[in-house]
């Protein structure tokens, strides 16, 4: 089973912004040539679009025998079991219920996790935190091959 989603950054923190990059520019245009104030606003929001872009390019998902997190990977031979968590759950999972050696991947704008545990006794980290807007889906794709065999 194949499960991949991207972490698309919300749509009002692109209005968050633009309305710094906005406020950045009135600032700059009150004491700057208005040259100099120009391209410094064309590069400061060439900046917070590339860094929007960035945060918004974090893919989540089971691919190729391997759960994805962003940039990291474990094989399925790793990975004892999936939980998915939501709401109550998930905020105690990341606050008075958190593990400091958990591997975390989450975003504040979603809402949804899945804990992930390993079996690989070198891992320094017992379980991975995976921020998903689907995690019985992804919870479901990370177990499947378990539940197949």
């Amino acid at each position: 089973m194949i499960y991949r989603e991207r972490l698309h950054v919300p749509w009002w923190w692109v209005l968050i912004a633009a309305l710094f990059v906005l406020s950045l520019a009135v600032a700059v245009y009150a004491y700057v040539d208005p040259l100099i104030a120009t391209v410094f606003t064309v590069l400061a929001a060439v900046g917070v679009g590339l860094a929007l872009v960035a945060y918004s390019a974090t893919t989540v998902g089971v691919v190729d025998g391997a759960v994805v997190a962003g940039r990291n990977r474990v094989s399925l031979d790793w990975v004892a079991g999936a939980d998915p968590l939501g709401g109550e759950t998930a905020r105690a999972a990341l606050g008075r219920d958190a593990n400091h050696r958990d591997f975390l991947l989450t975003r504040p704008y979603v809402p949804g996790l899945v804990r992930i545990r390993l079996s690989d006794p070198a891992d320094p980290h017992p379980a991975w935190l995976v921020s998903t807007r689907r995690p019985e889906d992804f919870a479901a794709a990370v177990n499947a091959p378990r539940n197949a065999g």
